[in-house]
């Protein structure tokens, strides 16, 4: 990451602490102390009005060598409380989501007398929020999984299981640089993608999702043994990383024709597009799904229109250093979207006797509107039969 961007980002911060009366803040989260540092460490970031000091548990003698800021060691959580006394801090930011309740209350009983201010919202407004920098590493990310499909898609065929298909995909993509895990900010434990095909995509899992899956026994949600056929439809919803950011993208495809499933997929681009075309700053997150149920609703495809196991009301989220970020396209999320963020639209249909139609793009929000950052045509895939 360039300095300038770990500059540029802890001097914003900064400013949101002085707006906001803060005198200082301390933050735990392991991937919200790499937004702001570049580095993965166990430890603590302080940042004051005008002090910025990184306190670190492990690995000390490394980090001497590849840190920005200043390093103090951290043996107790008694050296926070003297911080908070040497400076004279009254009211002190914590970023709350990086605790289980019994962390949290263990660490707050020895700040008893003091102002504390949750700052997860703070931190978030400048996460959602991309730079040049951020966008880079999207399209990086994006070109990679592009390339890995282009590679990939030819040696997939009928009779294979789903979970051999899928780690073809899954090979190219850990070779461009893929970590083989996609982090998520709501606990959504997932790989590299999922690649379902036929009925197995409305198999439910107990997370919002555009799709199902069997998985595997103790790991629900994507590909399973499942045997690959022909004129059967294959979702192919994966992520491309680079840099620590992910983007997200769904493909549909087939060995042979698979008619049935025409008309949902231009229904889903038609959406898509429309989105594409409508969405521009300023809109509140839930008039982006009402604009998709209205094209749906065209279509007389209502019934079948994000339906996993049973209605689930979004249409996307956004997409950073995790794959579900803020803000949430859904129905009474009145949050306006803002230049600069970074979102994946994702319609599908869930059709009972078919399976999941759909595709996913992930767009950044400009000045004009939406600008594609997954790169793959949207055509309907032809795999090719031995």
């Amino acid at each position: 990451m360039l300095p300038q961007e770990i500059e540029r980002r802890l001097k914003t911060f900064q400013s949101k602490l002085i707006e906001k009366d803060i005198d200082g803040a301390f933050i735990f989260s392991t991937l919200n102390i790499f937004y702001f540092t570049a580095l993965f460490i166990k430890g603590v970031l302080f940042v004051g009005k005008r002090e910025i000091t990184l306190y670190v548990k492990r690995p000390t003698q490394w980090l001497k060598k590849k840190s920005l800021l200043p390093l103090s060691s951290l043996d107790s959580l008694r050296k926070l409380y003297e911080i908070i006394e040497e400076r004279r801090l009254k009211r002190i930011g914590i970023d709350f989501k990086a605790f289980t309740y019994e962390e949290g209350r263990k660490l707050f009983d020895g700040f008893s007398g003091y102002e504390i201010v949750n700052i997860d919202e703070v931190i978030w407004d400048l996460r959602t929020k991309k730079s040049v920098y951020e966008i880079k590493c999207m399209k990086r990310a994006s070109q990679r999984l592009t390339k890995a499909l282009k590679r990939s898609l030819e040696f997939i065929k009928p009779g294979m299981s789903e979970l051999e298909a899928s780690s073809i995909i899954e090979k190219y993509l850990r070779e461009f640089g893929h970590p083989g895990y996609t982090r998520s900010q709501n606990r959504f434990e997932l790989s590299f993608g999922y690649f379902i095909s036929g009925r197995d995509g409305l198999y439910p899992i107990p997370f919002t999702t555009g799709e199902g899956g069997k998985g595997v026994f103790g790991f629900p949600g994507g590909a399973s043994f499942k045997k690959l056929k022909k004129n059967e439809p294959i979702l192919m919803d994966f992520s491309g990383f680079y840099g620590g950011y992910y983007v997200d993208q769904t493909r549909m495809a087939s060995f042979g024709k698979c008619k049935s499933a025409t008309p949902f997929f231009r229904a889903s681009l038609e959406v898509l597009k429309t989105l594409e075309r409508e969405t521009k700053p300023g809109i509140p997150a839930e008039e982006v799904y009402f604009l998709a149920e209205a094209v749906v609703e065209k279509w007389g495809f209502q019934a079948y229109f994000m339906h996993h196991g049973e209605k689930i009301r979004f249409i996307g989220h956004g997409v950073g250093l995790e794959i579900d970020e803020p803000p949430v396209l859904a129905e009474k999320n009145k949050t306006p979207l803002e230049e600069n963020m970074v979102i994946a639209l994702e319609p599908k249909f869930h059709i009972p006797e078919l399976g999941v139609i759909g595709l996913e793009d992930t767009f950044v929000v400009t000045k004009e509107g939406l600008k594609r950052l997954t790169t793959y045509p949207r055509r309907w895939i032809y795999l090719a039969e031995p």
